[in-house]
């Protein structure tokens, strides 16, 4: 039973990785993305209902991430930005970004994979 989409992304493998064996248990399908094409791509492709980003990277750019994230009328996952950053001024503006949930490591590894499989698992019973 596929209970959902996640795509994490980070530049580097072997964090997105980690971060999807923690939340993997949660029965949904996992997609890691290491560049922004292929999140964006894959975001727009598979409409995931939940979008995790282990950067602020991308957001600085002016590449207006979240909407290119959302570019479907029909389809708004939620954003969770994980990130060592812990600045109130990066935090807030992420937020204004569109940003649904942010966290900072070290994350509680429970409270993610809680958090993932509560969403995943709404997403599920709303659209069945």
């Amino acid at each position: 039973m596929n209970r959902g989409k996640i795509v994490i992304y980070s530049q580097q493998q072997h964090l997105s990785a980690l971060v999807a064996e923690i939340i993997g248990g949660n029965e949904g399908q996992i997609i890691c993305c290491t560049s922004y094409r292929q999140m964006i791509n894959t975001c727009n492709r598979e409409s995931p209902s939940l979008v995790i980003i282990l950067s602020t990277t991308p957001f600085m750019n002016g590449s207006e991430l979240v909407s290119n994230i959302r570019a479907t009328r029909r389809h708004r996952p939620l954003i969770y930005v994980i990130t060592w950053q812990q600045s109130e001024q990066a935090i807030l503006s992420l937020l204004e970004c569109g940003a649904d949930q942010y966290m900072t490591f070290p994350v509680c590894m429970s409270r993610l994979r809680y958090k993932a499989m509560e969403h995943t698992q709404y997403e599920w019973n709303r659209f069945s």
